[in-house]
């Protein structure tokens, strides 16, 4: 009994030192991010739909891919598993229950272990320019807008509001949709648990890191990439990126502390 219980006390102190460990915050400036490697492709005119979530399963050896299918308010949904040691997607019957706990924690609007470290929401109409150069310019040439020119039509094109949500988060803009459903975690996703560490995508499709001291960086080799998902250990960071038509990449980087 002495010896079960001397056992238990060593299981309980490793485990809270882990814990401690991975509570830790983090600076990302001082991360090492090794280069990127392909660990499979995801062909969506096989999968069908458009990619909706990505996830590690519990013991870090699998992903789950989502994706969705017809209509955006009532899409149809289709489940896949693929192994980060390589493979084809393999179809399941549904979302396994690691892979929805994965994605409430990636997705929360609010850092895992960090409650002060909230993402702002932001929605508003906003006149968005359409076109650059002469083809997008006003015609300051003419003033009546009855007239029909192709100037005015690029006038009126560029009056129009368009319905733009932002999530903010120490200043970054770190998902934004336009004209579209919001989907939190499509381009965020929160590092393990007290880290205050986000990896996100912006418009421009690079792959950001941020912490909570508002330290950032940007992943280098990773281009039009979309669902970051850090592993549960903190260890590697995975995300998609578009290699193709109809076609993505399934990537993962390793990361380290300095």
């Amino acid at each position: 009994m002495r010896a079960m219980v001397m056992s238990l006390s060593i299981l309980t102190a490793i485990a809270g030192a882990s814990a401690q460990r991975m509570a830790m915050p983090v600076d990302v400036s001082k991360l090492i991010v090794a280069a990127p490697v392909t660990v499979g492709e995801l062909d969506l005119g096989k999968l069908k739909g458009e990619l909706r979530q990505l996830g590690w399963s519990g013991d870090d050896t699998q992903f789950y891919v989502q994706t969705a299918d017809g209509d955006p308010q009532s899409p149809k949904l289709r489940h896949y598993t693929v192994p980060l040691a390589g493979g084809v997607p393999k179809s399941v019957d549904a979302q396994p229950d690691w892979a929805i706990a994965y994605w409430t924690f990636k997705s929360d609007r609010t850092a895992p272990g960090v409650p002060a470290l909230v993402i702002d929401v932001e929605q508003k109409l906003e006149t968005v320019k359409i076109g650059t150069g002469s083809a997008g310019a006003v015609d300051s040439n003419r003033s009546d807008p009855s007239v029909m020119t192709p100037g005015n039509i690029d006038r009126e094109s560029q009056r129009q509001k368009q319905s733009v949500i932002r999530f903010n988060l120490l200043g970054q803009i770190v998902s934004e949709f336009v004209n579209e459903r919001a989907i939190p975690g499509l381009m965020f996703g929160w590092a393990p648990r007290g880290t205050g560490v986000v990896a996100y995508t912006n418009r421009d499709g690079q792959l950001k890191l941020l912490d909570q001291e508002a330290h950032k960086r940007t992943v280098q080799g990773a281009k039009d990439a979309l669902l970051p998902a850090w592993s549960n250990d903190g260890t590697r960071l995975a995300w998609v990126q578009k290699s193709g038509r109809k076609k993505c990449a399934l990537m993962v980087a390793a990361v380290s502390r300095s």
